[in-house]
């Protein structure tokens, strides 16, 4: 996953790029950016369906991730993605 964020990165740069996942893999791979560990509860995860976390990038330097609902909340316990 994460080699797919900076192939995306670089074909994008100067403009922004969208990839698309499941929860986990987008959970997982911002827990590690973000330096926290792997394990965690499901159930607080923040990654919700139809959520959008975006990595945000100056040259090949992430310096921030930020997270948002554009459609509304959904409880984070909910399968389907």
């Amino acid at each position: 996953m994460l080699g797919a964020v900076h192939r995306a990165r670089a074909a994008a740069a100067g403009h922004e790029a969208v990839c698309v996942s499941h929860q986990l893999p987008v959970w997982t791979t911002r827990l590690f950016l973000e330096g926290k560990h792997m394990w965690h509860d499901p159930r607080k995860r923040q990654c919700s369906l139809a959520s959008l976390t975006t990595l945000t990038f100056e040259d090949e330097m992430l310096v921030r991730v930020s997270y948002s609902e554009p459609a509304g909340s959904t409880d984070p316990r909910v399968t389907g993605a």
